[in-house]
């Protein structure tokens, strides 16, 4: 009997997450936990319930809101006492906004504040939240979902500065992880 594998994938409900959570759940032997902002709103699961689940795999839906600081960490315990998992093998930082285009000059500084909250701090909170269920599993791996605008050595003409500079600093926090935590590997991964 193969054993099984627990993702958890942050804005599982549309985009990258819908698609990677139909990838895992769709494999034998998987629980993936998607967390969505909403897993009350039948329009927020929708697309979620619809996807095909693999032999001995299952979803499990959780609410994890990147602007929350308390979110991630009740995520974990409900997982831990409601479901019994007592290891993550894969964390997804998938959620993120760009939701303003535009140069240094103009960007106002609460575009900043909100693309860091969510693209910065909202991956290092689910990671702090998650990190003793990443170091119990076997080979814990953290991903960081970013883009080829946060780069610093190869700068692009784009003009998102808020969306690169939070991507540019979650980049940082990820590798800092992995040096920090021997037994997670966790890494920022450009999706093209």
């Amino acid at each position: 009997m193969s054993s099984n594998t627990t993702y958890l994938i942050t804005g599982a409900n549309r985009g990258l997450g819908l698609g990677l959570t139909a990838i895992f759940l769709a494999r034998p032997n998987n629980t993936v936990v998607a967390a969505v902002r909403n897993p009350s709103s039948a329009d927020s699961v929708a697309s979620l319930k619809l996807l095909p689940v693999g032999a001995s795999s299952k979803l499990i839906l959780v609410k994890i809101d990147s602007l929350s600081e308390t979110d991630a960490a009740d995520a974990v315990k409900l997982l831990q006492a409601e479901h019994g998992i007592t290891a993550l093998d894969v964390v997804i930082a998938n959620s993120g906004i760009a939701n303003y285009v535009g140069p240094a000059v103009t960007t106002p500084l609460h575009e900043m504040r909100a693309h860091f909250e969510v693209n910065t701090l909202g991956p290092l909170v689910l990671f702090q939240a998650t990190a003793a269920l990443l170091e119990a599993a076997q080979d814990g791996k953290f991903f960081v979902m970013s883009t080829a605008a946060s780069s610093i050595g190869n700068m692009m003409p784009f003009p998102g500065t808020a969306y690169g500079s939070s991507k540019a600093a979650v980049n940082f926090i990820t590798r800092k992880i992995h040096f920090e935590h021997e037994k997670i590997t966790s890494v920022a991964v450009t999706p093209g």
